[in-house]
């Protein structure tokens, strides 16, 4: 037994401080890798070069506002995804991103539209995404230009329309006729569109994740804002003296005389007028159109027995454009009453026209009857003031419009939160 050999004792493995160091290091990356890995999920990362700019982010914030992203563009996917994310807050009312995408391409519709009515392209190239290309008024890109014009006009029009709830004002009779009928107008439209809904014909124009109810939020929300400024607007309207005017006038006497406007200036006038157009005209050549005394005596006719109908009413503006929206034949004012406002004397429209509204002894709510090129047309006049108090007026109309829209968005701020903003792609050659 003495002579027995001992087992030799194992030795105890130890780690040594780098292999701790290392084991530590990969599991800190592996609850990284997998952190980063759950967060670009959830953020529905489609490309790298986004998911890096997110990061970036993420270890150096960007101020919070319309340049926090280079691009706001993503898949029809992530935009139906995203469409309920909630990206901007006004009083307690929240703009989504589905809401965001009728409102952005609003304003690059009416951008473009504004722009063909003035025989150019807007400096858009419609074959190049907006995020590509440069708006130079500001040196960001069209989309970050139109975002902030679309958020801008959110916040404005959200805010308006709580002014108009806090102070118990509700829509129109007409307005909600509007509202209640507006997905029939739409259905109208998607049928001639040949679309298979009224949503699909929406994302056509708008992008994917905008669907009917936030096209409805939209309409609604207008005429709520709408509702309150032109009851403010009025007031100040109203409120507006002959002392404001003068010294409205003498403030900036010198910038309007460079627009040749003084108290010489003559005389702004507002007409209603009914048309009746002769029938049965022959065509030359040249594309001149001629009547026969029989047409033109059956013109005048029938003006003067609409004149004389309305003469037996209580011959009231009211009344007037009434009948100018029954009976008028032009179609530019048959909608408005006959309405032409802002004439002067140096006005391009025919000469008969002009002639009777700058009539010596003029006075407002004159009619007659008179012939022009056009036909016959019985005339009402509306309006008639100074060229210089017009403008004084507008001038103190354009800065109280300034205040009613200040005093609503100061009221009101608005919080937005631009990492979380998305926007659909649309093809603008397929739809403009």
């Amino acid at each position: 037994m003495k002579n027995q050999k001992k087992t030799p004792r194992k030795k105890k493995f130890q780690l040594k401080t780098w292999h701790w160091a290392a084991i530590i290091t990969a599991s800190v990356l592996a609850v990284l890798v997998g952190g980063i890995s759950i967060w670009w999920s959830c953020m529905d990362v489609e490309s790298f070069s986004e998911g890096w700019s997110l990061i970036c982010n993420l270890v150096n914030p960007p101020k919070n506002n319309v340049r926090y992203k280079d691009s706001y563009s993503v898949s029809d996917k992530k935009a139906q995804k995203w469409a309920d994310k909630v990206v901007a807050t006004v009083g307690g009312k929240q703009l989504t991103n589905g809401q965001l995408q009728v409102y952005y391409w609003m304003e690059v519709y009416t951008y473009l539209n504004l722009s063909s009515q003035a025989g150019n392209d807007g400096g858009l190239d419609h074959a190049i995404p907006l995020d590509q290309q440069t708006c130079p008024e500001t040196g960001d890109s069209w989309q970050q230009y139109f975002l902030d014009r679309a958020l801008n006009s959110w916040h404005r029009e959200q805010a308006l329309a709580l002014m108009a709830e806090t102070n118990g004002l509700t829509l129109s009779v007409d307005n909600q006729v509007e509202l209640k009928n507006l997905r029939q107008e739409l259905t109208k439209s998607m049928v001639d569109g040949g679309f298979t809904s009224v949503d699909a014909m929406l994302q056509h124009d708008m992008g994917a994740g905008c669907d009917f109810d936030d096209y409805y939020s939209y309409r609604n929300i207008y005429f709520l804002a709408n509702t309150w400024f032109a009851q403010r607007y009025e007031d100040h309207l109203k409120g507006i003296t002959q002392k404001d005017l003068e010294s409205y006038y003498d403030a900036h006497q010198d910038a309007l005389a460079e627009d040749g406007i003084s108290k010489d200036s003559g005389y702004v006038y507002a007409v209603r007028h009914i048309l009746f157009a002769p029938e049965g005209g022959t065509t030359d050549a040249e594309g001149n159109v001629s009547y026969t005394d029989a047409a033109w005596a059956q013109c005048k006719k029938d003006a003067q027995q609409i004149l004389d109908k309305w003469l037996e009413t209580d011959k009231t503006e009211t009344m007037f454009a009434a009948f100018a929206d029954d009976y008028s034949m032009d179609t530019g004012s048959n909608t408005s009453g006959g309405l032409y406002e802002n004439l002067k004397k140096d006005t391009k429209i025919v000469k008969e026209f002009v002639d009777w509204y700058c009539e010596d002894g003029r006075k407002v709510g004159d009619y007659g009857l008179i012939k022009t090129e056009l036909g016959y047309h019985i005339m009402y006049l509306s309006a008639m003031e100074p060229q210089w108090q017009a403008e004084a007026r507008d001038g103190l109309m354009s800065d109280a419009s300034d205040r009613i829209v200040a005093e609503a968005t100061e009221k009101y701020p608005m919080e937005a939160t631009y990492r979380d903003m998305v926007l659909s792609v649309v093809d603008l050659e397929k739809v403009v």
